[in-house]
């Protein structure tokens, strides 16, 4: 087997514009938001870029409604060109190819300015299976969704030695262990930073606990059948 079954969008960090609050400036937000990424379908023999992948941008606000879209060509490369009229973008990326699980990639603050590394790394429902069920024995339902979370710190490097959570709670969390490997019996984050959620649905607020550390949760939508990617930061 290999590393690269360890699912994530590690690139989701540079999405997020900074939070704002009382006695802050909104942050300023061109007409326009152009994100760029590369997309790979992950097995247990390696990667290989996914051509003809349909990206599409969504606002939370309107689930159905596509802001952008584009397709991947050979090389696995796509462009979304997002209107903003100024204001951010709080919302998601969904990935849809036929004999790929859906991949929904969310980051942790609205989009603000553009982004060129928004990596979507697909798996197949076999791959899928072998993470879920057989590495990390989570016995996913299918009528439940799963998040790969990564955490990272302030300047954008994995955490280790960091515990995931949710809410609501999941049956069962799983984190990549020292092989790199999802593990069932690995209890925090490795080096990489990366843990999964599995059987949660709907509205779903991930969390990040660390001593000395304190990291910002924030909500993404877990759809049946599907994977939801998404990066916790302090």
């Amino acid at each position: 087997m290999t590393t690269r079954i360890a699912l994530i969008l590690v690139s989701v960090a540079a999405c997020g514009g900074s939070d704002t609050g009382p006695g802050t400036d909104a942050p300023v937000v061109s007409q326009t938001i152009t994100v760029t990424g590369t997309a790979e379908e992950l097995s247990a023999s390696g990667a290989n870029p996914v051509a003809g992948l349909l990206v599409e941008a969504f606002a939370n606000t309107a689930e159905t409604t596509v802001v952008a879209s584009a397709m991947t060509d050979a090389s696995g490369n796509y462009t979304l060109v997002i209107t903003t009229n100024g204001s951010t973008l709080d919302g998601f990326l969904k990935a849809t190819k036929s004999g790929l699980m859906d991949t929904y990639l969310y980051p942790p603050a609205p989009l603000a300015a553009d982004f060129d590394g928004a990596s979507l790394n697909m798996v197949s429902p076999n791959t899928f299976g072998l993470l879920a069920d057989t590495l990390c024995r989570a016995t996913q339902d299918t009528a439940k969704g799963a998040i790969a979370v990564l955490v990272n710190d302030a300047v954008g490097m994995p955490v280790a030695a960091a515990t995931i959570s949710s809410s609501p709670a999941s049956n069962k969390y799983c984190y990549n262990g020292t092989s790199g490997l999802p593990s069932s019996t690995a209890t925090e984050t490795q080096p990489d930073g990366i843990g999964y959620v599995f059987n949660v649905t709907d509205n779903v607020t991930v969390s990040a606990s660390k001593s000395g550390t304190t990291f910002k949760s924030h909500a993404v939508k877990a759809r049946p059948g599907a994977l939801t990617t998404t990066l916790i930061q302090p």
